[in-house]
Formats: C-alpha cells, structure tokens, sequence
C-alpha cells in the first residue's frame, strides 16, 4: 500500500495540494471516457469506458507534454483510486463466492508464479549472465507487476536500468491482453469465469487485469479481482523465498527475512474487500447499497484507468532494451496458456 503523504511531504495539506490538479485532470478524461462510452455500438464489445479511458490517458501523455504539476496526482490516481474501487466492489460480492473463486484459484496462482520466477531466472542466467532481471520479470509477471517489482528490487539490489525494463515489459504485455481478450473471448464463447480468471490469472499489474476482466463483462470483472488478490496474497511469501535464495548465495540485500515483512508486503486493500463481502453476506448492505457501490467502484476505476494511460511514457519504454520486453510477452504467451488449459479441463470441464 501507498504511504500518505509520502515521505518527501511534511504534511498532508502539502500533500493534497500537490495531488488535486492531476486528480482532476484524471476525473475530467474519467468523464469524457464515460460519455463517450454511451455513443459506442453495443456490438463493438472490445471498445467500453475501460479501454476508452486508458487511451485517453495514453493519448494526453505521449500527444502532449503534460505539466510536472499532473504527476502527483496521477499517481495518486492510478493507485489509490484503484484501492478504493476495490473495496466498494467487494459490496457487491458473496463471501461464499470469493471462497469458492479463491480455492479455485490458489493452487493454479501457486504453479503459475513459482513456474514464472524459475523459469525467467533459469533462462536470464543462461542468456544474459543475470539472475536478476530474470526474478523480476518472473515476479512482476507471475504475481503483480509493478509492485511485485519495486518489492523485489531492494531485496536483489536491482539496477535502475533492469527495473525500468521489467516495468516495461509488465505495462505493454498487460496493454496487449487488454486490447486483445475482448474479441478473443467473445469470439472463442468464453464463459464469464473462464474470462475472469484468464483476466485475474495472467494479468500482471491489478489495475490492468481489472479492467479487462471489467472489458469482458462486470461478472468477469468480479472474478478478475478475486484471482488476482489471491496472486497478491502471496507476494510477501515470493519475497521472503527470493530473499533466502539470494542470502543463501551470498548476494548483496537491501532487507533482511523477518516475519514482518509479511504483513508490510501484504496488500492492505484486500481486507477491505473482504470486509465489504462480509458486511454484504450478512444482509447489512442492502440492494440498493450495493448498487450505488457499484456506481461509485466504476468511478473510480474509470479515474484511475485514466491514471494508468497516462502514467505510460512510450518515448521512454522505447528506450528500454526490447529484448527483456520481448521475453516478457513470451513468458506471457506460455503463463496464458496454463491459465487456459487449468481452467478449461480442471476447473469448469
């Protein structure tokens, strides 16, 4: 979780004052993504509020030159926003289900990373002499992208340079399977679950694999969430595990293997989820308190969608060496593939 206000303010008043131009720069392009939504074709099912409002934020970044003074409070935006909608689309969900969904999910998440971090830090020895770059596209693609990468890199002392390329290939290959899954699903006569958990299950950043289980449908979405909050469940375990690996061997860490590291790792906002499913299951929301939730969860998921597009620089993910970008659509195309055949033959055959 986000700390607030970060460490560089004194205060949250200088905080908040630093965040409310970018913040209404996102509800504006929000805004305008939304009405815009309401002139597209029902048939068109891949062009909706989700995809609108990422290529708005896209469009506005790498068309124009967007003012320093935006920066904060787009960042505040694509990740704070996203919390918060999160939470308020828990209301709409049964405790039973997101059990079911999570037993479901936990084994296939468990193969998919473990599988990911191996097999990216095999072939990075192999290929480039560099476990390191290797473990973090593994974690950031295996478990949940940006995140999972900032987590890792002070453990395994990463380079700004393998940092900055991992993000890059987390961001584009999540661009790709939000472009692509609509049609494909709706194409192929994908279920609702399958669509759900491909979107939760090979998606790497949250935001992302959110909004295209939500590109698919709202009963995907739901889904999408559930599997990948299980995915970010396990990051502080992948960071103890790679924080041995790399103790055992002798390489240099920035954070020592303590039990709290658990709970600092632990994604805060999955317990709001589940304290909103718990208050739904028990009857205390009613109808139409799940209904404005809803409302309210698409709003701020179409703030910070605006967020994520226009927190991604295409001019400086170019820069970055493509080759590890292109392993990162590899390792995608081969995680897709598991996640499509688990869930097909051992989940809803």
């Amino acid at each position: 979780m986000a700390k607030i206000p970060p460490a560089n303010y004194t205060s949250i008043a200088s905080y908040l004052n630093s965040i409310y131009p970018g913040i209404g720069f996102c509800v504006c392009l929000g805004a305008a993504a939304k009405w815009l939504d309401q002139l597209v074709p029902a048939n068109l099912l891949i062009i909706n509020y989700v995809l609108i409002s990422i290529l708005l934020g896209l469009l506005a970044r790498n068309a124009f030159s967007l003012p320093a003074i935006l920066d904060e409070g787009i960042g505040f935006s694509s990740k704070i926003f996203l919390y918060i909608g999160i939470v308020l689309l828990g209301a709409g969900l049964n405790l039973v289900d997101i059990i079911s969904v999570g037993l479901a999910a936990i084994f296939m998440v468990a193969i998919s990373i473990t599988f990911s971090i191996a097999f990216c830090g095999w072939l990075a020895v192999k290929i480039g002499k560099n476990r390191r770059w290797g473990h973090l596209v593994g974690t950031g693609i295996g478990i949940c992208g940006v995140s999972a990468i900032i987590a890792l890199a002070p453990v395994i002392k990463a380079r700004e340079k393998e940092i900055f390329t991992a993000i890059g290939a987390a961001l584009l290959v999540d661009l790709t399977v939000l472009l692509f899954l609509p049609t494909v699903g709706h194409s192929l006569g994908w279920s609702d679950n399958l669509a759900g958990f491909f979107a939760g299950g090979v998606s790497s950043n949250t935001a992302q694999s959110i909004a295209i289980g939500h590109a698919y449908s709202d009963a995907a979405g739901a889904i999408a969430t559930i599997v990948k909050s299980v995915r970010n469940t396990l990051m502080p375990v992948v960071i103890l595990a790679l924080t041995f690996l790399y103790t055992k061997k002798n390489l240099p860490l920035g954070e020592k293997a303590r039990a709290g590291l658990l709970w600092t790792k632990f994604p805060k906002f999955i317990i709001g989820l589940l304290a909103a499913a718990v208050l739904r299951t028990a009857g205390v929301i009613p109808d139409e308190g799940v209904l404005m939730a809803r409302e309210l969860s698409s709003w701020f998921f179409v703030v910070c969608f605006v967020g994520i597009g226009a927190g991604i620089n295409l001019k400086e993910l170019g820069r970055q060496d493509m080759f590890i970008v292109g392993f990162g659509f590899i390792m995608t195309l081969i995680l897709g593939l598991y996640v499509y055949l688990y869930s097909t033959y051992l989940l809803f055959n």
